[in-house]
């Protein structure tokens, strides 16, 4: 998750590389990559524009990066594998937990200070061209108030293995797909892979196998055991230089270093020993780290200085690890939760299991949006739960959710296998009753469901919205004349309805007990990602006025 000041003290020894015509191969850090496109494309965002339209869209993302990895492809670059994190260790927890604090407190700042427009102004759909990702741009003022989009890198991930074959890439990022071998119609599914860990361990070993590079803004990656020749390059370097993109002749360049060369250079043992002096006080001139680097021969054989190095080892442990697989690609969030069961010893540690499930983009002055789903979630985690023999269950999980100005964990108790089968059945229950009050395709279904399922919840039937302000909100994206925080609100529980029941099913599908089997085929009509996290997804799935006002009508007989 990166040292302090590590990439500032470095970079500047780093070797500037053309991508073009290079020959370079390259490991990829999923997650790095993702919140690095949704950079760029926040560049491209009208300032002016609706607040719920400041920040690029999971499917806008994911776009992107199906972009950027054309392109790469394009260049004759070699893509070993896309990584993504399976699970992060307890001694991460710490770091986690700050991070997530972090987008509470830019929640918060965006809530008192982000003007919303009397006049919404949309945008179109941003465009999936090259120069949008290789060509930086600054942020207007304000665009890092809100918080990014909890559901990003799930997205990307999904649609990496399951949606970008080279018909949707030919219709929906670029014509030109010549570059694809002709027997290949996936091209990113067999080398995106979810690993058992830390994207980056396993980074570091493909890197360090086969001397390529790490794509990657991550600077803990230069800390890895690289091998003679591994090296990064660092995302945020790469770009086009060229204010306008050139497809003919893209001039893309990057920062490269090489760990084993760069210490050599500096008259040093190892980048490590640079790291752990720099940990120890960040505030060091370089010149002062270069010195104690070099006279501290001590400091090998120190307990403090091997417990710092151990983050980046691969052990045997890891490597027993790595022989252990999914069943099935999973959720990031699913992932993690299944690793704590299966490996207690790494990503539990005699605790309860946790789940991060991160900052909406909410109103922080009302309850939390995450509220809405929870009973969904905690079937799923009894599912998972009543799956594993006996003495590896649980009683509680633990979600770490904003709870007024806090993050806090939030205990979940989980069911016995009567009151989860009783559960199923009440869900089943619900379910028919919305497909029979909902006629509707698959998408708008599903967020009429959601719809339903927050309002059935409601304490005080007068906080259900009049028949016009839902048609407004389904139709335009706000109730009133504008987007309100109530509007922003309840997009953000719409979006915790639908990922809890993505998450149940999810975990019916990977760890269904006997007793639950017939229940797995509940949920297979749930869209993609993609799609259930987007406010113009949502917009889209009601194509008239007429099948719209039948819906709200039938929602508020039935439920209001």
């Amino acid at each position: 998750m990166g040292i302090p000041y590590l990439t500032k003290h470095l970079l500047p020894y780093a070797e500037n590389v053309y991508l073009h015509d290079s020959g370079l191969a390259v490991v990829i850090d999923g997650p790095s990559l993702v919140y690095h496109v949704h950079r760029r494309l926040l560049g491209w965002m009208d300032p002016n524009c609706d607040i719920l339209d400041y920040q690029p869209s999971c499917d806008e993302i994911s776009r992107g990066v199906s972009s950027y990895l054309l392109q790469l492809t394009r260049l004759g670059i070699e893509i070993h594998k896309i990584c993504f994190d399976g699970a992060l260790p307890v001694s991460k927890r710490t770091t986690r937990l700050s991070r997530i604090e972090r987008s509470r407190r830019r929640l918060v700042l965006a809530h008192r200070d982000l003007s919303l427009p009397a006049t919404p102004k949309y945008r179109d759909t941003i465009p999936t061209e090259p120069g949008q990702v290789w060509c930086s741009r600054g942020l207007p003022h304000g665009r890092r108030s809100l918080p990014e989009n909890p559901f990003m890198v799930s997205a990307v991930y999904e649609d990496l293995r399951h949606r970008w074959n080279k018909e949707a890439i030919q219709k929906e990022v670029d014509n030109d797909i010549s570059c694809f071998s002709k027997d290949i119609d996936y091209p990113w599914a067999d080398i995106t892979v979810m690993v058992q860990g830390e994207a980056d361990v396993e980074c570091a070993r493909v890197s360090k196998l086969t001397g390529c590079a790490v794509l990657t803004d991550d600077s803990d990656l230069l800390l890895h055991d690289l091998g003679p020749s591994g090296a990064v390059l660092f995302l945020g370097s790469v770009q086009s230089p060229s204010r306008v993109w050139d497809p003919i002749k893209p001039d893309i360049q990057g920062l490269r270093i090489c760990p084993d060369s760069l210490a050599r250079r500096l008259g040093i043992t190892s980048i490590q020993r640079f790291g752990y002096e720099l940990t120890k006080d960040p505030h060091l001139r370089f010149a002062e780290i270069i010195r104690r680097s070099k006279a501290n021969e001590a400091t090998e054989l120190s307990s403090d200085y091997h417990d710092f190095l151990r983050e980046y080892q691969t052990t045997d442990q890891d490597l027993a690890l790595r022989a252990k697989k999914l069943s099935e690609p999973m959720d990031p969030r699913i992932s993690e939760l299944f690793w704590q069961y299966e490996i207690p010893g790494i990503y539990c540690v005699g605790d309860q299991p946790h789940v991060y499930l991160g900052v909406l983009n909410e109103d922080p002055t009302r309850q939390c949006a995450w509220k809405q789903g929870r009973a969904y979630r905690c079937l799923g985690y009894s599912v998972l739960n009543l799956s594993r023999p006996v003495d590896d269950q649980y009683t509680i999980v633990q979600e770490f959710v904003r709870r007024g100005g806090r993050i806090v964990a939030d205990q979940i108790a989980l069911s016995g296998t009567e009151t989860t089968i009783s559960e199923m059945e009440l869900l089943r229950q619900r379910l028919d009753l919305a497909r029979s009050t909902f006629d509707s395709t698959a998408e708008s279904f599903w967020f009429m469901f959601a719809l339903s399922e927050i309002y059935r919840e409601a304490s005080n039937p007068t906080t259900i919205p009049s028949g016009v302000q839902l048609e407004s909100f389904l139709a335009s994206g706000y109730m009133e004349q504008s987007t309100k925080w109530t509007d922003i609100h309840l997009l953000a529980q719409v979006q915790a309805v639908l990922y809890s029941l993505r998450m149940l099913q999810q975990l019916l599908h990977s760890a269904t007990p006997t007793d639950l089997g017939e229940y797995e085929s509940l949920l297979l009509g749930l869209p993609p990602l993609h799609i259930m996290m987007s406010r113009q997804k949502l917009i889209q799935s009601f194509t008239t006025t007429r099948v719209l006002r039948h819906m709200i009508s039938q929602l508020l007989k039935t439920y209001g």
